[in-house]
C-alpha cells in the first residue's frame, strides 16, 4: 500500500508542479487601435450616451470597451483556430462525448470556457474531440459540487455541450483552449 500511496504523491507533486509552470506563463498584450475616429461616426449624432468611467487619474471621463479584444483569445498565447462552425444540434439526438466535470463551474449557451486541461486524460478527451468526424470539436461540460450533508460530489441535472473554438498544444504535454457553450442538454451518464 506505501508504494502505491507514494505514487499517487509523485503525480500529485507533479501535477502541482505543471499548474505553477503553467501559472508562471507570460500572458500577452494585445493593444488595439481606438476605433472612436471611424469615417462611419457622424459629426451630427452627439445624442448618444457615451459609458462613463474612471481614467487611470481617477477623473471621471469617457471609455469605449473594444468587444473583439475578448474573441482573439489572446490570453491563451499562441492558438490555432478550428475553423469549424458546428451547427445545432438534432433534438433528441443521442451523442457520445468527452464529459468535462468542473467544480465551480455553469457554462451557459453563448458564454466562452477558456479551459488549461494538465491532466493526460483529460488532454487525451480533447484531442479525440479535436479528431471526430460525427461531432467533430465537441465536448460536454457540467457542473459538479460537494453535497456536504453525505459528504460527496454531485452533479448538476443540466449540462452545456461545448464547442472548441481555438486550442494550444503546449512543451509540457497541457493544452489551452476556448470553447464556446452551444446548448444546454439534460446529461444520461453510462457507468
Amino acid at each position: 500500500m506505501e508504494e502505491n500511496d507514494r505514487r499517487i504523491l509523485e503525480r500529485e507533486m507533479y501535477q502541482i508542479e505543471q499548474i505553477r509552470q503553467l501559472d508562471l506563463e507570460e500572458l500577452q498584450v494585445e493593444e488595439v487601435d481606438d476605433f472612436q475616429n471611424s469615417s462611419d461616426d457622424d459629426d451630427n449624432n452627439n445624442h448618444r450616451d457615451p459609458t462613463h468611467g474612471y481614467d487611470s487619474t481617477g477623473i471621471l471621463g469617457e471609455f469605449t470597451y473594444n468587444i473583439c479584444v475578448a474573441s482573439l483569445h489572446s490570453y491563451l498565447g499562441d492558438v490555432e483556430d478550428t475553423h469549424h462552425r458546428t451547427a445545432f444540434l438534432d433534438g433528441g439526438a443521442v451523442l457520445n462525448l468527452p464529459l468535462f466535470c468542473l467544480q465551480g463551474v455553469v457554462l451557459f449557451p453563448g458564454a466562452t470556457l477558456p479551459l488549461r486541461v494538465i491532466e493526460s486524460n483529460f488532454v487525451a478527451a480533447v484531442e479525440r474531440s479535436l479528431s471526430r468526424v460525427d461531432v467533430p470539436y465537441t465536448i460536454g461540460v457540467i457542473r459538479v459540487y460537494s453535497d456536504t450533508a453525505n459528504h460527496s460530489m454531485k452533479s448538476a441535472s443540466i449540462g452545456t455541450t461545448a464547442e472548441i473554438r481555438v486550442y494550444s498544444d503546449t512543451a509540457n504535454h497541457s493544452m489551452k483552449s476556448a470553447s464556446i457553450g452551444t446548448t444546454a442538454e439534460e446529461p444520461s451518464l453510462y457507468k
